[in-house]
């Protein structure tokens, strides 16, 4: 298969801040990686000519997804930049789908002869008797959900450094117990267009910034470790005023709280999870709830719709069109436009998160969840941004009605096995909750369970309503999420701690 690389790096090992700031540096950055405004994709009658050759060996359904990107990726350490990476890069892949069997195939360019070659190969991958013929392609209409106020400029490399040593003075100066800062910014520029065998045509912008921190803390032969990171599908606006140095601050306060942890207690006990602690659920719950996990009988929740899955306080939903939130999109990687998709009601399995792929598996309708990580990867089943319904009870009501437990507020990495739903989560800030109170700071604290035993245990639910952002893995392929929740309680489930 022809392929032609569009893509352009520029990298720095370890370069000081004050040498990042040469002319030379800049004028070679701003010279490769400034992308064009508005991309030139090839227009409905090549869409259509490439779709006809994905069909010409029989198949269900094809589709043709088309993608220009401008990135910029900046490590901060020590005061110091530890790594950069600024790259552009453009391609397109063809998918031809016939019963359960995948073609697909890319090509790194725009020209038109190489995309017609990888529709071919995904035609010979995905071949059968028959075929579909190939209707008129026509743009779809669909809403819009975030907004770029102040444009993403990925070729700028002064004003990336000044913002990440921005977050690191405002770290440094929380405590002289502070030791370590470690910063990464992300952001992308990415425009799409796709066009599939049912004849619709959708063209997107996707705008991403992502600014995450570590911070370590020591003091008297202890460490400690805080983190914070914030995300939103909009442009430089949302760094704007204090944004950096608030989240360089609540990354080093963390870090110094936990270093007057005590060792975290053990057994079954109840948690409350602070609002924000979405994370939980997009993990032990979430990904069980999508289909293709479901058709593969890999899922607890597998033949369960219409039935009690949850406690009646429990209501959870997808929702691809919160505005500007990290998980975010206007229309999926399939042409679909996004939605808001009930997923528990009340403590009810109402239905699950779809591609066309599964729905056409399910004889149901695609939710407009599928994504894919770029164009060299057909699109899957994903979330965007699952969260919780708030209930009605004020968070510090919730605390005062726990006689004793842990009050989770940041949660780390954890472990979950769809099929069964059970999981380990570790917690990286995470309190005793004695008499009502919220007091000492606890280490070494992870939730054992399963997801639907956590579902019916919710016995509180918060008015508060906060969300996690983050990056989600599946097959391979990495998409930006987000997950959110009120302040909740699980009158029980098992702590696995160092006491």
């Amino acid at each position: 298969m022809a392929a032609i690389s569009r893509r352009t790096f520029l990298k720095g090992a370890c370069v000081t801040a004050a040498s990042l700031s040469a002319p030379a540096l800049l004028r070679s950055a701003g010279a490769q990686l400034r992308p064009k405004a508005t991309e030139e994709f090839p227009g409905p009658e090549a869409f259509g000519r490439i779709l006809t050759q994905a069909l010409s060996r029989g198949g269900d359904y094809a589709d043709l997804y088309l993608e220009a990107e401008s990135s910029a990726q900046v490590t901060l350490a020590d005061g110091q930049i530890r790594t950069m990476e600024f790259g552009m890069s453009r391609g397109g892949g063809v998918r031809t789908v016939i019963g359960d069997r995948v073609g697909y195939a890319y090509a790194e360019t725009f020209e038109i002869a190489p995309l017609y070659e990888a529709a071919g190969t995904a035609a010979a991958i995905a071949s059968s008797t028959g075929g579909l013929v190939l209707p008129t392609l026509a743009p779809i209409q669909f809403p819009h959900h975030m907004t770029i106020q102040e444009a993403i400029q990925c070729d700028q490399v002064a004003s990336k450094v000044a913002l990440l040593q921005r977050v690191d003075r405002a770290a440094r100066a929380v405590s002289p117990a502070v030791q370590q800062v470690v910063i990464g910014y992300d952001e992308s520029l990415r425009q799409i267009m796709i066009g599939n065998s049912e004849g619709e045509l959708a063209r997107d912008v996707l705008p991403l910034i992502y600014l995450r921190v570590t911070v370590t803390a020591a003091r008297d032969g202890r460490t400690a470790e805080g983190m914070h990171r914030v995300s939103q599908r909009a442009g430089m606006e949302q760094l704007a005023g204090e944004m950096p140095e608030q989240v360089g601050r609540l990354a080093a306060e963390r870090a110094v709280r936990m270093l007057e942890a005590v060792p975290a207690p053990t057994g079954e006990m109840p948690v409350v999870i602070a609002a924000g602690g979405g994370v939980m659920f997009h993990e032990a719950v979430g990904h069980g709830l999508e289909a293709d996990a479901v058709i593969r009988d890999a899922s607890v929740f597998a033949g369960r719709v219409g039935q009690k899955v949850a406690s009646d306080l429990v209501t959870l939903y997808d929702d691809g069109t919160m505005p500007s939130a990290r998980g975010t999109i206007n229309v999926d990687d399939e042409a679909t436009p996004a939605a808001k998709t009930l997923l528990i009601e009340r403590g009810v399995l109402r239905g699950y998160l779809q591609n066309r792929r599964t729905a056409r598996r399910m004889r149901t309708t695609s939710t407009g969840n599928g994504r894919r990580q770029s164009f060299r990867s057909p699109a899957l089943v994903r979330m965007t941004n699952t969260n919780l319904t708030p209930g009605a009870e004020a968070s510090e009501e919730i605390l005062r009605a726990t006689p004793n437990g842990i009050y989770a507020v940041y949660f780390g990495g954890g472990e979950v096995d769809t099929i069964s739903g059970q999981f380990t989560f570790g917690l990286n800030e995470a309190y005793r909750i004695e008499n009502g109170r919220v007091t000492a700071p606890i280490r070494g604290a992870n939730l054992v369970g399963s997801g639907i035993q956590v579902l019916e245990r919710i016995d509180r639910v918060g008015s508060d309503f906060a969300t996690w952002p983050g990056t989600c893995g599946k097959d391979d392929q990495w998409v930006p999420v987000s997950s959110g929740c009120p302040t909740l309680r699980i009158s029980k489930i098992t702590v696995g701690g160092t006491a």
